[in-house]
């Protein structure tokens, strides 16, 4: 009817436009079928009622072969359109579902992760009381029984004794990993100079005990928890001075910069350590040595670990038997200290160096 009414305006010559409308309008709305239905149509109707016309596509009826050729591809490629946006909103649904699930899950496993944590924090705690208990009762019976009691007895009260102190040790550890790991406090600025002055202030009796010599450049001020940040520099520095061997511990403690992070590093001069256990050693109550040879319980450089990932950097380690180990972290910098690193004119500061030691 379009057709016919448009005649007029075309001097009498009938263009094939509103056929190829319909062709496509059936194709994209009803599916491939409906799209070829009505290329079969409109070339009946074209060849039944124009066939004295002069078509604007072409010159002769040829152009109705023309016109089935692109009806018919017309047809196809809509449908294969639809069949491939069918697709789309198809993986689009399950991608939606399957983001809702996840975020199900992670909520669910962080609520547990929680619980979880409260839990073994309220265990830990718990148990240090009795544990003192019988550790302190096992200490008074031997004392008061010391005169009457055989040496089978009193080696019985001493590996008591000591197997208190080492579950102590463990829960003490436990809680710091705990807290370490579930430490939701926000960073803020932090000396990191300050925090191991303090640290090695805290650490003096083992420093002079064990003739220890800690030597540390200036450092910085970053963004950490700077009770967390000490808990790294006390067990890396209780442990370079407690696998010493036979040597004089030698403690360096330095820092440097990149543009995005600073990189703290803990050198010594101890036994050290194979490379083949450099991953193994940061697991939770993983240790290398047997407790009769060095006391600990195996949650220091865990807890180091969970502490310097919570901070968003990474811990890692560069060691060689019997020539010492090298402790690296890193702690992100903000994103005005990593802009005044780019834009900063390249002088290096000056490096003040401070040696702690005794005799």
């Amino acid at each position: 009817m379009l057709t016919f009414l448009v005649q007029p305006i075309f001097g009498g010559k009938a263009p094939l436009t509103f056929f190829t409308i319909a062709v496509v309008v059936s194709a994209a709305y009803s599916g491939l079928w409906a799209g070829l239905l009505t290329t079969f149509l409109s070339v009946v109707m074209v060849g039944w009622l124009f066939q004295e016309s002069v078509f604007l596509l072409a010159r002769s009826q040829s152009s109705l072969a023309l016109f089935a050729v692109l009806g018919v591809a017309i047809s196809g490629v809509l449908q294969l359109l639809h069949r491939t946006n069918a697709k789309l909103v198809a993986a689009r649904a399950q991608l939606v579902l399957a983001n809702q699930e996840l975020s199900q899950r992670s909520e669910a496993l962080s609520r547990s992760n929680e619980e979880l944590q409260r839990f073994a924090y309220g265990v830990s705690h718990d148990l240090q009381a009795p544990l003192r208990n019988i550790g302190t009762m096992a200490t008074l019976l031997v004392r008061r029984n010391n005169d009457t009691m055989d040496s089978d007895s009193k080696q019985y009260a001493h590996v008591i004794v000591s197997g208190v102190k080492r579950m102590e040790s463990m829960i003490k550890g436990l809680l710091d990993y705990a807290g370490a790991s579930s430490d939701m406090q926000d960073r803020a600025a932090c000396n990191s100079h300050t925090v191991l002055q303090q640290v090695i202030q805290n650490l003096h009796y083992m420093i002079d005990a064990e003739n220890a010599v800690i030597t540390f450049d200036e450092l910085p001020v970053v963004q950490a928890n700077g009770d967390r940040l000490a808990q790294v520099f006390s067990n890396l520095i209780t442990n370079a001075i407690k696998y010493r061997g036979s040597r004089q511990p030698e403690i360096l403690i330095t820092a440097v910069e990149n543009a995005k992070e600073w990189i703290f590093q803990v050198k010594d001069n101890g036994i050290g350590i194979d490379m083949k256990h450099a991953d193994e050693i940061f697991g939770l109550f993983k240790r290398l040595h047997s407790g009769e040879e060095y006391e600990g319980s195996g949650i220091g450089l865990a807890t180091c670990k969970a502490v310097v990932e919570r901070n968003g950097g990474r811990i890692w380690m560069d060691s060689k038997p019997d020539t010492g180990s090298t402790f690296s972290f890193t702690i992100p910098k903000i994103a005005a200290e990593r802009s005044k690193t780019s834009v900063a004119a390249v002088v290096e500061p000056a490096v003040h160096s401070k040696t702690i030691g005794v005799r």
